[in-house]
Order: C-alpha cells, then sequence, then structure tokens
C-alpha cells in the first residue's frame, strides 16, 4: 500500500463566519475567529445519528468533531448547475473551498488533508487537517441561500441538489496557516 496521497489540489478560498479571507490560521481547537472553533461543542439538531445512539440529549456538552468545514469547487459547481443560480463564497459557512480532489465530499474518516509547512526549526508549523465525516446540506445553510437570492423554497431545493456535495467537516490535526493559493495534498486513512 503507498503512503503517498490520493490527490493534489488548490485551495481555492477561505472564510470566517461567512466572510471571505486571504488566509486563516488553524488552531487545534479550529480556525482562529470561527464560531465553529472550540474544543467542545452542545449536541444540536443535526447531529440526530449521534443521538439516537445514546442516552444524550440535544444541549449535552460534547467533544468538537466539527471545528472546520470544507468544500470542493468541482461538487459544489454541480450543485450551481442543478439549481440555475451561484451560491456566493462563504453563504455555506464553509472555511475552505478546494479544487482538484475527486470525490471530496465522500473521503474517508480520518483522511487528511495537508498543507504547505511555514517557518523553520522550532517555529515550524504545518496545517493538518482530519476529516471527520460528508457534511450533509442543512436548513441553516439553505436558508442563507434562500435570503440571499430572495427565492422561496430555495432551501428544500438546495438540500436536495447538495446531496453528496456539501463536503466534509472535520478536526485539526496540525495548527497551521492556510492561504488561498496554497497546494493541498489529501491523504487516505493511516491502515
Amino acid at each position: 500500500m503507498s503512503n503517498g496521497p490520493l490527490a493534489t489540489g488548490t485551495v481555492d478560498s477561505l472564510c470566517i463566519n461567512g466572510e471571505p479571507v486571504e488566509s486563516i490560521r488553524f488552531r487545534v481547537d479550529g480556525p482562529d475567529g470561527d464560531s465553529h472553533s472550540a474544543s467542545t461543542r452542545k449536541l444540536a439538531g443535526h447531529d440526530g445519528r449521534y443521538i439516537r445512539t445514546s442516552d444524550l440529549a440535544q444541549g449535552k456538552e460534547v467533544f468538537n468533531w466539527r471545528t472546520w468545514t470544507g468544500l470542493a469547487a468541482e461538487e459544489i459547481a454541480e450543485v450551481e448547475a442543478t439549481l440555475g443560480l451561484d451560491i456566493p463564497q462563504g453563504c455555506l459557512l464553509e472555511n475552505i473551498t478546494v479544487s482538484g480532489i475527486a470525490g471530496f465530499s465522500q473521503l474517508d474518516p480520518t483522511s487528511r488533508l495537508v498543507f504547505p509547512s511555514r517557518g523553520e526549526g522550532a517555529d515550524l508549523t504545518q496545517a493538518v487537517l482530519a476529516v471527520w465525516e460528508e457534511n450533509g446540506p442543512c436548513a441553516t445553510v439553505g436558508e442563507r441561500l434562500e435570503k440571499h437570492h430572495a427565492k422561496p423554497g430555495l432551501k428544500t431545493d438546495f438540500i436536495r441538489a447538495a446531496q453528496g456535495k456539501r463536503g466534509v467537516m472535520g478536526l485539526v490535526l496540525s495548527a497551521g496557516e492556510v492561504r488561498v493559493g496554497d497546494t493541498v495534498l489529501a491523504y487516505p486513512p493511516v491502515k
């Protein structure tokens, strides 16, 4: 089995809380300044599969496995074509959009996205993001898109069109800076 990357891609865009930025400092608890950054979070409605397999209720504090979200430019282009409209950068509350990684939304859990190292010696850092799971299309971002286009019913259309194309979410394995234009290597899970 090869230890090489599955694919090489490019960072097309970066966002914090829906606002485009040129770089993001990923800390071990998530992107600096993003509302999803934290080591723990409360179980919410979109965690239904996890809640149903435990005695925990919504609102219970748990480990945060959703500190960052990522999209593939190619998959979002397919969703845009299906809907017949554009999806503005940041509207889906993504942190990172990449191109060149086929099947991005289906990357296996514990796949890694590895970015260029920065600095030297003791100051060397390298952002490494781990995929936790596919990020399903949700009502929150559907409503943002519906409001942006002032098109009633778009939320439901988006949720249908984005099945299997809404990207991934995960956690930060190694802190570091990611910049628009960076190369990103997608590695498979370690077996």
